[in-house]
């Protein structure tokens, strides 16, 4: 792989695996909802005693960008580790997950008395996930003047819950975040055909959701994930967005993001 100062370290136990050693690409998709999203990552020609590092579950993070500007795009465990051949090509591919997988974890008629906050109920849904939450900040703190049961699958629960509160619940690096999209002190990224922006962007209207925004490619760009703010110029024209989802990508011929983004 010609790197023209692009970078990628793959960090397993106490070894990182460099792309000026070894031949890498990967996809690592980001987005905003509840479910672990899986990265497939591939190396080339590893010696035996260095694939038995990919064990199940071991943790594994990627840092990504370009000389003097790194950062991770991906922090996971791994869920899937195979190696095969291809001419004289050894390839060992790695599926990582970015949370653990949490559809079996559940509650039964937890009860919540009368006049029960929104944010009472979800912190108690969150200890009771076991995932540890980035952020919580609710458009509308919701009063359940009935009182709330939960029973069911706590992701559920958690994401009902955030849509009373007219809020987005996702998982992010193996954190939760429940926020909206468009509020917070996320990370601006400036983006033209000078700093990184591939082609033209597309607008894009998503009537089931009544959002509307627009669909980018770039140079690889760690700091773009779920909620950032992009700020681009294009065609003479500066708009705000704020990424819902995407995905990073780096391969013999791609080392670039891809995302989606929805006005302000």
């Amino acid at each position: 792989m010609v790197n023209f100062g692009r970078v990628v370290e793959i960090r397993v136990g106490s070894k990182v695996l460099s792309s000026e050693e070894f031949t890498i690409e990967f996809t690592v998709p980001f987005d905003n909802d509840l479910l672990p999203n899986e990265s497939e990552i591939k190396i080339y020609n590893l010696t035996d005693t260095t694939i038995n590092l990919f064990k199940l579950q071991e943790e594994l993070i990627i840092n990504a960008g370009y000389i003097g500007n790194t950062g991770t795009i991906l922090k996971g465990n791994i869920s899937k580790c195979s190696t095969q051949y291809s001419g004289v090509d050894k390839i060992t591919t790695i599926h990582v997950l970015d949370a653990e997988k949490m559809s079996d974890r559940k509650v039964n008629d937890l009860a919540f008395a009368e006049k029960t906050k929104a944010s009472t109920i979800l912190k108690q849904m969150t200890k009771e996930l076991g995932i540890k939450v980035a952020q919580m900040y609710l458009n509308e703190d919701m009063n359940y003047e009935d009182g709330y049961t939960a029973t069911g699958e706590i992701t559920d629960i958690i994401k009902k819950i955030a849509a009373d509160c007219g809020t987005s619940a996702y998982i992010n690096k193996g954190e939760l975040y429940i926020r909206n999209l468009r509020l917070g002190n996320d990370t601006v990224v400036y983006l033209s055909a000078d700093s990184g922006m591939i082609g033209q962007p597309e607008e894009f209207d998503d009537g089931e959701d009544k959002l509307k925004g627009m669909r980018i490619k770039s140079q690889l760009q760690h700091l773009i994930t779920t909620a950032s703010v992009v700020e681009l110029t294009a065609k003479r024209s500066i708009k705000k967005l704020h990424i819902r989802k995407g995905s990073h990508k780096c391969s013999s011929s791609d080392f670039v993001t891809e995302m989606e983004g929805i006005y302000p």
